[in-house]
């Protein structure tokens, strides 16, 4: 990436059939972040980074069945699953996997009770944590924890419009205990579905109503350990997705199988989980996630019949 921020894109040599790991925002210099699919590929062990920068022709078949996606070590490094084990929708790992993956309990982590091995939990000990609250374009207000360092990444990746580190504290178990207290809070959504976010795309939340939106929920809350004012941070720049100028149809409906499907078009930005594409001037919207276990032949026939849009006719 050079400094104006523009992205040289990885080309996959020779890779097929890729199995999607996750989704994934990498931060580079100077506040940018590159945004594609995190792959295991047939040809290695380390999984690649399949970027997915604005201009990118998408041209894939999904297939499944869905697959263990592996574990990860104590120091953070990816493990393929030995066995390639298939797992049910909804889950992402096999029991063995999941047993062995050392973030896990970290995930899972309410402020209770910590069930991370030796080395994990000194880790997160020594660790600053942010307190953090994120506020979405259908004016919903979620609050979560991130190491202080990647607080932004993680604001990214859930695709929130602006956001706040509202307390930071050391070590991680104390950072869920103060979530969870606020987490009570009506004026606080558990998660924020994609679904809901790809619906208001084009609905963009004013940075004066999401800080009226977060200084409500603080000024209602009784928490001495955090902030009494937040100032957001606008997180617009990172999505790519100014060019969108109509109302996306979704790729997939929640009945439709995902075996078989496939997905083509240019890339017009990312934001969060949801890749936006358009053929000529027809625009569509996925949630990566969902192929988070499938695999990605970019080597077979694409025929995708999409709807006309409505600027082909002015």
């Amino acid at each position: 990436m050079d400094g104006r921020g523009h992205i040289t894109l990885e080309i996959l040599l020779g890779v097929f059939d890729m199995q999607v790991m996750n989704v994934l925002w990498r931060p580079m210099s100077g506040d940018f972040f590159e945004s594609g699919l995190r792959v295991w590929s047939d040809d290695t062990d380390a999984p690649r980074f399949l970027p997915l920068p604005s201009g990118y022709e998408v041209a894939w078949t999904i297939h499944g069945p869905k697959r263990c996606i592996g574990s990860v070590d104590s120091n953070g490094v990816p493990i393929r699953c030995p066995e390639n084990s298939l797992v049910r929708r909804g889950m992402r790992r096999c029991g063995p996997c999941s047993a062995m993956d050392e973030m896990d309990p970290c995930i899972r982590c309410d402020g209770r009770d910590c069930n991370a091995s030796d080395s994990r939990k000194e880790w997160c000990l020594s660790t600053e944590y942010a307190v953090y609250l994120a506020v979405f374009n259908d004016n919903t207000l979620k609050i979560g924890v991130s190491s202080k360092s990647r607080v932004v990444t993680r604001w990214v990746e859930q695709g929130a419009d602006f956001g706040g580190i509202i307390g930071v504290v050391q070590g991680g178990l104390k950072a869920r205990q103060i979530e969870r207290r606020l987490g009570t809070s009506p004026d606080v959504k558990k998660q924020v579905r994609a679904e809901r976010k790809a619906m208001h795309l084009l609905k963009p939340i004013g940075v004066e109503i999401a800080q009226d939106i977060a200084q409500g929920f603080l000024n209602s809350v009784k928490e001495i350990e955090i902030e009494s004012e937040v100032r957001l941070q606008d997180l617009s720049n990172h999505y790519n997705i100014d060019s969108l100028n109509a109302e996306p149809q979704r790729w997939r409906t929640g009945r439709t199988s995902i075996e078989g499907l496939q997905m083509m078009g240019q890339v017009v930005g990312m934001k969060g989980s949801l890749l936006v594409t358009r053929i000529d001037s027809a625009f569509t919207v996925a949630n990566l996630s969902e192929l988070i276990g499938y695999e990605l032949d970019d080597t077979s026939d694409v025929r995708v019949v999409s709807q006309t849009g409505l600027l082909d006719f002015i």
